[in-house]
């Protein structure tokens, strides 16, 4: 008969010790044997009639491999299924020995899944940021679609915010000359590009043809790398100055953003629209994020298991590779995992934290949000039909979507319980936060 024993390790692991009874293991040979002997032809034989003897002898020691494969598999799922144990990743079998009565010992270690503990949700406040979306956020908008259309013309006038300027230059200090011989160009958009602010003071207000020189500190993100991090004297000249040309905001120009019928009002419809759905989506993964750190710290002390911690590092360092690669660095080397260790733990504990709560309170995938959330993603595509089948036809996407939607439905049921800290913002400060934010 089966003995099955668990041994508590550190942690969350756990060692299963079974013991297979040697009549066991004979009785499942031995039925193995006779399916075997119905089917397996040699020499001298007919079929179905080799003697067992000689059955045992070709093939018993390969028969009583596969029964204990299975018995060793059977065993498993038992002692986990009898004993309750829920899993963070498949047993790892450990030791195995042959006893002397022809019995079957071994060891499995296995890691079971963390207990997220109970949680008051009505002692905890978490700030929710709102904002109207205004005439002037609407004209912004439509401002940047001119720019995406604008022209440049030359310029002889003052250098302001907004112009597009070209200059020649040379960069010097005890230990650098750049460029060694002749000089280099540099085009700079006033206001847009990342330049020192003393550059940017010195340019505001020159001429195309003027020349200057001053001390400039260029920071180490500066995209000129023998620049980056270098206090020089900056001599240049002005060679080009453009301005901005934007194009008038009537029917053509509305028809080019695909509103057929050229109606201004119907762009500023569509865009507040557009708007709306971004300061939505923004304020929901920011109070998400907001919400799952103050229930994080509620489970400071819960132990996460190392296999899963493992296996998360690694496919965010893949994920980290992948993005390289498809921003066009093709060497992007793999990183260590232990990089992503922090990172990867937030994401396990969230996940955990989620699922618990959709478990205790039956939060079941509500298929009309997954419907709706579908046809919002397939209105940002050209051909949205097309779209919406792909997704149906992609059990994939299907997935990825039915976990944002319950996701959602948790978060929903989570800012019904906690406090919640209204903060109205304007729709800036919500899209564009300040950078140490």
């Amino acid at each position: 008969m089966m003995q099955i024993s668990i041994d508590q390790a550190e942690g969350l692991e756990r060692t299963v010790n079974i013991e297979l009874a040697a009549e066991d293991i004979q009785s499942k040979v031995d039925e193995k044997i006779t399916e075997l002997g119905k089917e397996v032809r040699l020499k001298g034989f007919r079929q179905g009639r080799v003697p067992k003897k000689i059955l045992v002898q070709r093939f018993g020691q390969h028969a009583r491999q596969e029964v204990l494969g299975e018995l060793m598999q059977n065993s498993i799922e038992k002692a986990i299924t009898d004993n309750e144990l829920e899993l963070a990743a498949a047993p790892e079998v450990t030791k195995t020995d042959d006893a002397d009565d022809g019995g079957f010992v071994f060891s499995a270690k296995v890691e079971l899944m963390p207990q997220v503990p109970e949680i008051n949700f009505s002692d905890i406040e978490v700030e929710k940021e709102h904002a109207d979306i205004t005439e002037e956020d609407v004209e912004g908008m439509i401002t940047n679609l001119q720019k995406q259309k604008q022209d440049w013309k030359d310029s002889k006038g003052k250098i302001a915010n907004g112009d597009l300027v070209t200059l020649d230059y040379k960069a010097s200090n005890k230990d650098l000359t750049y460029p060694k011989k002749d000089t280099e160009h540099m085009g700079i958009l006033m206001g847009e590009s990342r330049i020192p602010d003393d550059l940017k003071k010195a340019l505001t207000g020159m001429k195309s043809g003027e020349e200057n020189s001053l001390e400039v500190s260029f920071d180490d993100a500066f995209n000129v790398d023998e620049l980056a991090g270098q206090k020089v004297k900056f001599e240049f000249t002005i060679k080009e100055v453009k301005k901005a040309k934007l194009p008038k905001v009537d029917e053509e120009f509305v028809k080019s953003f695909g509103i057929e019928s050229g109606d201004v009002e119907k762009l500023k419809k569509d865009i507040k629209n557009n708007l709306s759905r971004e300061l939505k989506q923004t304020v929901d993964n920011r109070f998400k994020q907001k919400a799952l750190e103050a229930l994080r710290s509620q489970c400071a002390d819960m132990p996460l298991p190392e296999s899963m911690v493992r296996r998360e590092s690694e496919y965010m360092a893949h994920q980290e590779q992948q993005r390289a690669k498809q921003m066009g660095h093709d060497d992007a080397p793999l990183q260590e995992a232990s990089k992503y260790e922090a990172a990867a733990k937030e994401r396990i504990l969230n996940s955990l934290i989620i699922q618990k709560i959709a478990k205790k309170q039956d939060i079941k995938t509500d298929f009309t949000k997954v419907r709706e959330q579908i046809n919002e993603i397939a209105q940002t595509f050209e051909q949205p039909q097309e779209v919406i089948q792909m997704y149906y036809q992609n059990q994939e996407l299907m997935s990825s979507v039915e976990q944002n939607v319950i996701e959602a439905q948790v978060m929903d049921w989570i800012e019904s319980e906690v406090k919640i800290k209204k903060n109205k913002l304007s729709f800036d400060d919500i899209m564009k936060p300040k950078v140490n934010e």
